[in-house]
C-alpha cells in the first residue's frame, strides 16, 4: 500500500500550518514524523485519514483519491490520544461498530485478543 500527499495546504484561523506539503509513504516501511508542537504532524495525519479537510491538495491511497472514498480510507487506521467513541460504549460494541467502517476487520480475532489482557 502507498499513501501519497500532494500539495496539501491547511490553515487554522489565519495561521498556515501546512503550506504546499507533498510526501509519499511506501508500503512495508515504518515512518516517523518529527517536529515541534504546532508543526502540523497531527494535522497531516488527520487529513490523510479524512478526519480533517485540506484547503487544497490531495491524498492518494494506492492511487485512489482518499477524500470521501470509503474503499481507500478502509485501508488505513489512525489512532490518536483522543477517543472518538462514546465514553459508555463497551469494547464489544466498538468492535461491531468498527466492522461497519472496516469490512476486513475480524471481530472474533479482536475479541480473542481483548480477552488476553
Amino acid at each position: 500500500m502507498s499513501i501519497e500527499v500532494k500539495h496539501i495546504t491547511k490553515a487554522f484561523d489565519n495561521v498556515k500550518v501546512l503550506d504546499n506539503v507533498s510526501l509519499c509513504f511506501e508500503g512495508n516501511k515504518i515512518y516517523g514524523l518529527f517536529g515541534r508542537n504546532g508543526a502540523g504532524k497531527s494535522t497531516i495525519l488527520n487529513i490523510i485519514a479524512n478526519r480533517l479537510p485540506a484547503a487544497s491538495g490531495q491524498v492518494l491511497i494506492d492511487g485512489e483519491n482518499a477524500i470521501e472514498n470509503d474503499g481507500a480510507i478502509s485501508k488505513i487506521y489512525l489512532m490518536s490520544e483522543k477517543t472518538l467513541y462514546p465514553k459508555d460504549m463497551k469494547v464489544k460494541d466498538i468492535f461491531i461498530w468498527s466492522k461497519n467502517f472496516y469490512p476486513d476487520f475480524d471481530i472474533y480475532r479482536a475479541l480473542k485478543f481483548a480477552k488476553r489482557t
